[in-house]
């Protein structure tokens, strides 16, 4: 492909910067994201220097023409845009040459803080997966000695005819029961089929919310702020139902003391978002979806390890609810983060469009 069929109307869309430059290093093309960081127009950045703007791109490109043999190089750095008379910007820039023709180089260009933020999301994702994957491989290790230390206590307890000896045997049987219990959760998410269909997040939330006010009655306020013009997602309705419920009973335990003093309250808010980063793609389109709470927060050591299995801020929490509402969202091909404060605790979930 030439440099005169690419689209350059839908690189304008982009939330990404870009920058289009040729062998001698002089801009071709700048999109409007580039425009808006820079304060310049298109036409007063053609034919510039890239060095004038990005001076960390002089290595690369240099290095890149100095080796013909080279089909593809990708260089990625955080490092200054020069805005004068503004002060530069920290920036995260990528450079790699035009596919189908080398001669041009494309540099895409984000905020430092948002390349700093889906460094951090993917860092924090593959580690929450490495433990998930540990902690099932172990609960599989479990299983079946487990089964075999209960069996050997309920045979060692019918020869037992000492009703004191017998109370270390039920200990033992109830132990491993409750060992077995906690090792079926840990399994759960990955027994659950996935069987996706068209469905509307809003009945969904509505089953959810029935369910929830049923439990707590008037001491909760649910709050809806729906988008009614959303469309429908793919979705295991069961599974959907699953993390709002999990959501939902944690957002309302954590107000108890609202619940006392009748302030409690969940927030329910949908909204159609476009142009948004789910993992590390851009989507056209998604569903954004919030349960938030008026309690007092999660406390902020807890924040970045909320996900893992086995971490929980409540006193008698299993800690694996969290990590089986992310395990269903990335199911889904969608994610959820959370943000915390006294007196509100978001959690957010982005679930791509089908109409992408």
């Amino acid at each position: 492909m030439s440099l005169d069929k690419l689209d350059f109307e839908s690189f304008d869309l982009l939330r990404l910067g870009l920058i289009v430059c040729d062998e001698n290093a002089r801009i071709l093309y700048a999109n409007t994201t580039v425009q808006f960081y820079l304060g310049q127009s298109a036409k007063l950045l053609k034919d510039r220097s890239i060095y004038t703007v990005l001076p960390c791109a002089e290595p690369w490109i240099q290095n890149y023409y100095k080796r013909p043999d080279v089909s593809y190089l990708v260089q990625s750095e955080l490092c200054e845009m020069l805005r004068p008379p503004k002060e530069p910007k920290q920036v995260f820039v990528t450079c790699h040459p035009m596919a189908d023709d080398p001669r041009y180089l494309f540099f895409e260009i984000s905020p430092a803080a948002k390349a700093l933020l889906i460094s951090h999301e993917r860092h924090m994702n593959e580690l929450s997966e490495n433990t998930r994957r540990l902690l099932r491989n172990l609960a599989h290790e479990i299983k079946n000695p487990l089964g075999g230390i209960r069996g050997a206590a309920q045979l060692l307890e019918t020869e037992l005819s000492d009703p004191e000896q017998k109370e270390y045997t039920e200990v033992v049987i109830s132990e491993a029961d409750r060992l077995q219990s906690l090792v079926d959760k840990l399994l759960a998410p990955y027994r659950q089929s996935y069987n996706p269909a068209p469905t509307n997040v809003h009945e969904v939330l509505e089953r959810v919310r029935l369910l929830v006010e049923a439990e707590f009655q008037d001491r909760l306020q649910i709050v809806r702020d729906y988008d009614i013009s959303a469309p429908e997602i793919t979705a295991d309705r069961g599974q959907l139902t699953q993390i709002f419920l999990n959501l939902m009973r944690n957002a309302a335990e954590a107000l108890s003391v609202r619940m006392w003093e009748g302030t409690a309250e969940i927030r329910l808010k949908t909204r159609v978002v476009h142009h948004v980063s789910i993992g590390e793609e851009i989507k056209k389109a998604a569903l954004n979806i919030h349960v938030i709470d008026n309690g007092e927060g999660i406390p902020q050591e807890l924040l970045d390890s909320i996900f893992y299995p086995l971490v929980s801020g409540k006193e008698k929490g299993s800690g694996l609810g969290l990590s089986l509402v992310q395990s269903f969202v990335e199911r889904h091909g969608g994610t959820i983060s959370v943000s915390s404060e006294n007196g509100k605790t978001d959690f957010s979930i982005l679930f791509p469009l089908n109409a992408q």
